[in-house]
């Protein structure tokens, strides 16, 4: 037996997630241990995983999904596993859940979900796999990972029951959560395939004028939704060039430039290299 960490792989995404991978090739035992934030780990090809809180324990096992405040006090197990598969988790920084939070005047501390141990719909099955897939995406950007863990909170607070949910649920159905800016990234991010996206549409849709929409999206964001929309479709660019084998221009027409020039000069921009550059970069790599 022994005590310590396993983990192999983890990193910080922007300050608002951490990802993490954990070796199970034998066991080990993490003693009782608290931090901030929410706590989401899934076994990843046959990983048995266990935590230990609220008097019980709870196993992560199969297609089994872990979620908890990460302020319960709790311990940590892992059982061998001779396949040297591994575990997977998220811890989403307060920070970024509070503000999620912030247009109903909830927070992170609220959340403490009635059942540790879930299984995942197909959307937050996604919302999981699409964070993942850009945490693991060289020079992936702060718009890629916060639409990925927009949706996947989101999916939490809304899709399973916790110390605020029935609150969450009726603020859902007036259309008051998420809010405005945060369901304009939900547009921008499905429609982004949309060469002739209109703001003036994003902005009904969102329940806001195109004046105001606009000035609470840079407040909130940053920067306009334009230059949200154009790293977003970099970021899924970069993935497709990594992942396939269509070519420089049917990826910039398959992620909405309605151009090659454009799509080279956006790219350029936010990566620091051309498309052409960034897959023979990655292609290159051991």
């Amino acid at each position: 037996m022994a005590s310590g960490t396993c983990v192999t792989d983890r990193r910080d995404h922007f300050g608002l997630c951490t990802t993490l991978r954990v070796a199970t090739a034998g066991y080990y035992e993490h003693s009782d241990t608290e931090h901030p934030g929410l706590e989401l780990c899934f076994a990843a090809g046959g990983t048995r995983h266990q935590r230990r809180f609220r008097g019980k324990s709870w196993v992560v096992a199969d297609d089994a999904l872990m979620v908890f405040n990460a302020r319960e006090r709790h311990v940590e197990e892992c059982s061998a596993n001779p396949d040297l598969r591994d575990l997977r988790a998220v811890i989403v920084h307060p920070g970024f859940v509070d503000d999620l939070l912030a247009d109903v005047r909830m927070n992170t501390d609220e959340l403490v979900f009635d059942d540790a141990l879930i299984r995942p719909t197909r959307s937050l099955q996604a919302a999981l796999a699409a964070l993942f897939s850009a945490a693991a995406t060289p020079g992936t950007s702060h718009v890629a990972i916060d639409c990925a863990l927009t949706e996947l909170v989101i999916e939490l607070t809304t899709g399973f029951k916790h110390g605020a949910s029935a609150e969450l649920r009726a603020l859902e159905r007036k259309g008051y959560y998420p809010g405005p800016v945060t369901r304009a990234q939900a547009v921008l991010r499905d429609e982004m395939a949309s060469p002739d996206l209109d703001l003036r549409q994003v902005a009904g849709r969102a329940g806001l004028s195109k004046f105001h929409f606009v000035r609470a999206f840079r407040e909130k964001t940053g920067i306009t939704p334009i230059q949200y929309l154009n790293r977003l479709r970099v970021d899924v660019a970069k993935q497709k060039l990594q992942s396939s084998a269509q070519t420089v221009t049917e990826i910039a027409f398959d992620v909405g430039f309605a151009d090659i020039s454009a799509f080279n000069k956006a790219f350029k921009r936010h990566a620091g290299t051309s498309p052409t550059q960034y897959r023979n970069i990655f292609r290159a790599a051991p």
